[in-house]
């Protein structure tokens, strides 16, 4: 894993700062200026708020979020693929960056008629980031944190995961009741003040959390998705990929990767992983995710599937430089792997190719919501729809969305070859139609929506925690004792400045090591 620099002095300055907030009761009276605002305005906090995190939430996609799943493998500085894995910031003080404006905003907006869409559209980012939170460390500051200013505590205490997740669910049910004003949300940079779509994205949100707490506290997950599966007239939910909540980037604030330099983005590559399980489906979306192997000289697109290739995961640095696709030594190195797709190519890559905009940050979208209910109706946890058509919903979607998104770049020749590919078809071959026994079934559903969470963060992680499906085997030189992390270990800074709330926090969920299971994590 790499870590973001540290920021120790950073942390501890915050600390000072909130620490001497308190010293004189009358100092912000005193020192009050008219002629500017003491507090930001709603509107300027929502922007910030919503790229900071998608940007984090983007290139989590790119470390961790590729190469635990194994979507891509890496080629160099193999540290993170291979698990060994240090305590990180990242993404716990982005996140407490972004509550401190969130948290503002529902101050503002929380007792203001008027102001019932921002703090409905507050709660829902607030459950995005935390569930962001939590599922990479499980116990984390919730019930107090963010209060260093009011309340004078800036050593708050760890919430248990399960009270997190009670307050998420709450806050999004709320939310959904919030937003029933008029479209007046001004710097919404993910929905253009669209309060309906927000609505919907607070439901399919509740919904994805329900369904990761369904092996836990089954009761409760059957009983909220019930409540909005039988009345999404008072519960919209994503209805097409249109709804789904993706940050569109533009060419003042481009993809994560665009600006990223050639070789930090040539050290991540296709995983063999991804290349086999697309490849023995004929799975087209392949010449979206990767790119043709230099060798083949095809550049960004080849009709031949065979000229996209990967490599394994989890080699120590020597071996994976000197991989070799076919055990051939002259036919090992970067020129017979593939590059990741042309949507998240880097400018300094491919200046003739890149897009700073066709690739969106997906935070969640619409084929993940039908594959949620695909797997809920074949476990009977809801009772509407058939399992079946929520499933191939879901496929399709996945292949319209990317459809779309290479039609938006402009690369005719991709765009050429995923219209003309036999979709129907695809459906009907035994490996992907929804046939057999209710676990083959469910090892469908996982394996399709483990393709479709494709650069959706690290939600394929979290899904595969809950699930184990679709199987993921630690590369040859593995260490972490050949285990696949189940979290994340705080950072170094937060056992340093708030020790007592961390021993109590490890003492109830268990070690702080890679291998320590969340509380919703039973599989």
């Amino acid at each position: 894993m790499k870590n973001i620099q540290t920021r120790s002095t950073l942390f501890f300055g915050i600390f000072i700062l909130l620490f001497s907030a308190g010293c004189t009761e009358d100092f912000e009276e005193i020192n009050q200026n008219p002629n500017f605002p003491e507090q930001a305005a709603s509107e300027l906090l929502l922007p910030g708020v919503l790229r900071q995190m998608a940007y984090n939430w983007g290139n989590q996609g790119w470390e961790e979020g590729f190469t635990v799943v194994q979507y891509g493998a890496r080629l160099q500085f193999t540290s993170g693929d291979r698990y060994n894995w240090s305590p990180t910031d990242n993404p716990y003080f982005d996140a407490y960056d972004s509550m401190r404006d969130i948290e503002n905003i529902i101050r503002d907006n929380k007792d203001n008629p008027d102001g019932d869409n921002y703090y409905g559209v507050a709660l829902i980012v607030k459950s995005w980031i935390y569930s962001y939170l939590t599922d990479a460390y499980g116990d984390v500051p919730y019930s107090d944190a963010i209060k260093g200013l009011s309340d004078d505590n800036i050593t708050p205490p760890f919430t248990p995961q399960e009270e997190i997740y009670d307050g998420m669910l709450a806050d999004l049910k709320a939310a959904n009741g919030l937003l029933t004003g008029a479209n007046n949300i001004s710097g919404d940079i993910l929905y253009g003040g669209d309060v309906l779509k927000w609505r919907k994205f607070a439901n399919s949100l509740r919904l994805r959390l329900l369904m990761r707490i369904s092996e836990v506290d089954q009761a409760k997950a059957i009983a909220g998705m019930n409540e909005i599966a039988n009345d999404l007239a008072t519960y919209p939910i994503f209805e097409g990929n249109a709804d789904a909540a993706v940050l569109q980037w533009n060419s003042d604030n481009p993809q994560p990767k665009y600006d990223t330099r050639s070789g930090s983005f040539d050290e991540v590559r296709l995983s063999l992983t991804l290349e086999t399980r697309l490849k023995a489906l004929n799975d087209r979306r392949l010449i979206v995710y990767a790119q043709p192997t230099s060798n083949s000289e095809k550049g960004i697109h080849s009709d031949n599937l065979d000229d996209y290739v990967g490599m394994p995961n989890g080699l120590d640095d020597a071996k994976a430089l000197s991989y070799s696709p076919t055990g051939n030594p002259d036919e090992s190195g970067s020129n017979f792997i593939s590059r990741l797709g042309v949507l998240l190519t880097c400018r300094a890559c491919d200046v003739e190719n890149a897009s700073p905009t066709a690739s969106q940050t997906i935070i969640m979208d619409y084929a993940e919501l039908q594959f949620i209910f695909a797997e809920a109706r074949e476990r009977n946890l809801i009772s509407v729809g058939e399992a079946d058509a929520y499933y191939e919903n879901g496929i399709r979607a996945s292949f319209s969305y990317y459809l779309d998104r290479i039609i938006a770049g402009g690369w005719s020749e991709i765009a050429n070859d995923l219209q003309d590919f036999d979709l129907d078809a695809y459906l009907a071959q035994p490996a992907v139609a929804y046939t057999g026994s209710a676990d083959e079934k469910l090892e469908k559903v996982a394996l399709q929506k483990w393709i479709a969470l494709f650069y959706t963060g690290f939600e394929a992680w979290s899904d595969w925690r809950r699930t184990g499906i679709p199987a993921i085997v630690p590369g040859a030189d593995a260490a972490n004792g050949g285990n696949v992390p189940v979290r994340f270990q705080y950072p170094n800074e937060v056992k340093s400045t708030n020790e007592a709330n961390y021993e109590a926090a490890v003492s109830r969920q268990g070690a702080d090591g890679l291998n320590t299971k969340l509380w919703w994590d039973v599989d």
